[in-house]
């Protein structure tokens, strides 16, 4: 019985690997001491390590490659549209801190690794470990395959990795949380609970602002003063303040301008909350549940041959106009609008077609989502990842890891500036990022299991030595550098760091000290970093390969 499960798992290698995964899930969000968590990566390749005990698993190829891929074209497209607002407020000083922070972490690690014969198997493990970058896996083993060794020395190093890099990991994480979140604020002098908001107020940085429109429904009784106003005369009643959208009598739904209302029609009305007050001295009309149907609100990008003066003719068609930008949520006026800024419609825009062509085009759905952009970023990058170098006669090529993580770049900052395109919802890109590096570890620590053992007995302590040096010290350094030599402002600093490490749980434990506000401030700064942390520290994996093979 035992023997059929085994060759059953060993023979059907995606279900045990998804098994694999929902256990690594699982696991991965339990909390520490109810603070800290290993993260469902981790914990997938622990439990995939001892899972594979049962047998000889081979490594699927291009299933792993197709959602590594897809979960470093995920992270680059969710934060490139960032970029170059972070770039415009801090300046070149974070790119100076990550630049720095990397020549740091390179010159410490590869004088640890000559100091104690660490092989580029272990090494590669460690750094991708020790600095939390799990993307460093798979570009170290694609290397670690182009080294003209034998099958038998290529093995063990390929096995030596994720052992590393699972020991390495958790000191990578729950290290560097301490230091950045807990001693680097006191060696700089501030509390971030109170220096977030200062600074957020400082740039002007403020959480998102809610949807100031309402919508109401009103039944009117046959005393209400509505009784006989046509629609359009309900909006000029209200100086088209508040606009009614549709009114519904018995079964039928109209928004004719024309329709005179009745007793006992529904009356669908929208406008600013703060414009409702006058609906609250009309008798006769009684509040009941808005019907499903009532047109929906849309966003609308605003063209090169916008004027103020076409948003008056609207209104006075039946349109309700939101001039808060739904993307940011700042508010806006309307002689400030400007092409490219971002509105909302609600109500019947066919009568006013003609003026919409003018003012520009309707803004794609938030649900939309662009398969062809989505599969040329993933092509796009497997074509990239072929260039490279060599590296003591290894080649060295860029990876489909980076390039795939600037493709993302890319695209994402292209769509920013063509809104009226079908883009890639955040849940589709948080859904490869989670499941994308998970399912890739998967299938390594699937294929590495069996040598787990000989590795582990072959690693010994000092592998956690070097691991937490590693964690540690370019942060430390680059600290100083950046508060002694560049002066740079302590928060924005410790966010460079964050960025530079791209620790993930760093990253929400500050943010959620620094609040709503001080956490916008604080990513603003850290974006940057974090794009350069997440090229270089997949790149030194192979670099490290290659110089110590």
């Amino acid at each position: 019985m035992v023997n059929t499960i085994i060759h059953f798992m060993v023979h059907n290698q995606v279900f045990t690997l998804f098994i694999c995964m929902a256990l690594g899930f699982a696991i991965g969000d339990y909390k520490i001491g109810g603070r800290f968590s290993i993260g469902a990566t981790v914990a997938t390749l622990v439990v995939t390590l001892i899972v594979g005990q049962i047998g000889a698993f081979p490594r699927d190829e291009m299933l792993g490659t197709i959602f590594f891929g897809a979960f470093m074209f995920s992270v680059g497209y969710r934060i490139g549209p960032q970029m170059m607002t972070s770039l415009k407020i801090f300046g070149s000083r974070i790119l100076i801190i990550s630049v720095f922070w990397l020549v740091a972490a390179f010159l410490i690690s590869w004088g640890l690794f000559v100091v104690f014969h660490i092989g580029p198997g272990v090494a590669s493990g460690i750094i991708a470990g020790s600095l939390t970058q799990s993307s460093t896996v798979a570009s170290s083993l694609r290397t670690i395959g182009s080294l003209p060794v034998s099958n038998a020395v290529r093995s063990t190093y390929e096995a030596q990795l994720p052992v590393a890099y699972a020991l390495t990991y958790v000191f990578g994480t729950l290290g560097v949380i301490i230091f950045l979140r807990d001693i680097a604020p006191k060696l700089l002098g501030i509390k971030i609970d109170t220096r977030g908001p200062l600074m957020a107020r400082k740039y002007h940085f403020h959480a998102k602002n809610p949807n100031p429109t309402w919508r109401r429904t009103y039944c009117l009784n046959d005393d209400s003063p509505l009784v006989g106003k046509t629609i359009g005369g309900f909006n000029k009643w209200s100086h088209y303040r508040l606009i009614a959208l549709v009114a519904f009598h018995g079964d039928e739904m109209t928004d004719h301008l024309e329709y005179k209302l009745q007793p006992g029609d529904l009356i669908t009305v929208i406008g600013y909350a703060i414009h409702f007050d006058r609906m609250h001295g009309i008798k006769g009309i009684t509040e009941v549940l808005t019907p499903t149907k009532a047109p929906r609100e849309r966003k609308f990008v605003l063209g090169k041959d916008f004027k103020p003066t076409q948003l008056a003719h609207l209104r006075q068609h039946g349109v309700f106009i939101n001039i808060q930008d739904p993307d940011t949520g700042n508010e806006q006026l309307f002689n400030q609008l400007s092409p490219g800024d971002v509105i909302s419609l609600t109500g019947n825009t066919s009568r006013t077609s003609a003026i919409l062509k003018k003012m520009g085009r309707l803004h794609t759905s938030a649900l939309a989502i662009n398969y062809s952009l989505f599969s040329l970023g993933i092509a796009g990058a497997s074509l990239l990842g072929i260039l490279g170098l060599k590296l003591n006669g290894i080649p060295l090529q860029l990876g489909n890891g980076v390039a795939a993580l600037l493709m993302g770049l890319a695209l994402s900052t292209w769509i920013s500036r063509h809104r009226d395109h079908d883009s890639i919802p955040p849940t589709v890109t948080a859904f490869f990022q989670n499941l994308g590096l998970t399912l890739f570890v998967g299938t390594v620590g699937l294929q590495s299991a069996q040598a787990f053992t000989g590795a582990i007995k072959s690693l010994g302590i000092g592998v956690l030595f070097i691991g937490a040096v590693i964690a540690i010290a370019p942060h430390l350094l680059t600290l100083l550098f950046g508060r002694y030599v560049l002066h740079m402002e302590p928060l924005a600093l410790i966010g460079g760091l964050t960025g530079s490490g791209t620790c993930a749980a760093v990253m929400t434990e500050i943010a959620d000290q620094a609040g709503s506000e001080g956490g916008a401030y604080f990513a603003a700064a850290l974006t940057p970093a974090y794009i350069m942390g997440n090229v270089g520290i997949t790149l030194l994996g192979p670099i490290f390969v290659a110089l110590l093979a």
